[in-house]
């Protein structure tokens, strides 16, 4: 309910000519760490998320921290690094649900099959997939590709699993031929998928533009989606990704928390982690307080062409859209 208030909220103000700034989900990175090297891994700075070393909350904490979060919106995407690598993620995961949230697990999915009490307390699991060859995708990754395995036991255990299934993938230049193979195998399996653009900064590998390979790909998208097949974004944002036209964002949207609880302001890209959400106890005075410091939102151009900031801007900006949209998301 707190995501159709904050939705309607926000389309009035985009209507009154001002920014969206009611969260219609929180990303809280639980963790920096993780047990790849995927070549595509990007702060927003060009450096890995695993080379930020940031003190990670205990579980009180950490819990805390939800409960805070679950005041102000009640959907939370829980991200990394890799969260597997949390001994704790299921109970942060069933805390948050207790709270009254709905739970996005993100993930490379490595021994995800073997922590059932996760895989039940997650409403949606979106598994990063680049390619379906275990060769390819150990060059891509930088490591281990048994997250294969995982894909594989949660499509032959949807029956038991009542958690929606996204595969999620990076259009890299070396792996276009191998999305296709995904998409076909996302139709097969009658699962959800989208895609982002790689991001080398703040902008598309440089690589991709005007790369036909790369339009032909985000054309095959388009036409699965108008087929009904479950392909995650807005019509408007995948022809965005595709010619890498400017678009809106609106980061207020979705405010990204990292693993010490600190609010980064505006975004994560911009680096700028002021305030801390737990210390001050409520999201609007945390954001307050970050913005006296950070100053006003800046006026972004052609930058961050991807589902999570982009994507969810024109989700908010197109209402039926949205709502098509919104199926794919349900268990």
């Amino acid at each position: 309910m707190i995501f159709i208030i904050n939705y309607i909220r926000n389309m009035i103000a985009i209507i009154a000519g001002c920014e969206p700034e009611r969260p219609l989900l929180f990303s809280y990175y639980v963790t920096h760490r993780c047990n790849l090297n995927c070549r595509y891994c990007s702060d927003g700075s060009g450096e890995k998320f695993s080379n930020d070393k940031v003190e990670e909350l205990k579980t009180d904490d950490a819990k805390n921290l939800i409960s805070i979060m679950s005041h102000s919106s009640d959907t939370l995407d829980i991200t990394g690094g890799e969260p597997l690598l949390r001994s704790d993620l299921a109970e942060l995961l069933a805390h948050a649900k207790k709270s009254g949230m709905r739970t996005v697990l993100n993930t490379k999915g490595i021994g995800l099959e073997k922590r059932p009490d996760v895989i039940k307390n997650s409403d949606v699991i979106v598994i990063s997939i680049d390619s379906l060859d275990a060769g390819r995708l150990s060059e891509l990754t930088g490591g281990a590709h048994s997250h294969l395995n995982t894909l594989e036991y949660l499509v032959n255990n949807r029956s038991k699993i009542k958690s929606s299934i996204i595969i999620s993938s990076v259009a890299t230049p070396s792996n276009l031929s191998d999305i296709s193979e995904i998409l076909d195998y996302v139709e097969q399996h009658d699962l959800s998928f989208h895609i982002s653009p790689e991001i080398v900064g703040t902008k598309a590998n440089p690589e991709l533009m005007n790369n036909p390979e790369y339009e032909k790909l985000i054309d095959e998208i388009l036409r699965r989606k108008r087929r009904g097949e479950g392909i995650l974004g807005v019509r408007k944002y995948l022809h965005a990704i595709r010619d890498f036209s400017d678009g809106p964002c609106n980061p207020l949207l979705m405010p990204v928390i990292r693993p010490d609880g600190a609010l980064y302001y505006p975004c994560l890209e911009r680096k700028r982690a002021d305030v801390n959400l737990l210390e001050s106890g409520d999201y609007f005075k945390a954001m307050e307080e970050a913005r006296n410091l950070g100053g006003p939102l800046p006026d972004c151009k052609g930058e961050c062409h991807i589902f999570c900031h982009m994507g969810l801007s024109l989700f908010q900006r197109h209402p039926l859209d949205a709502i098509r949209e919104s199926k794919y998301w349900r268990t």
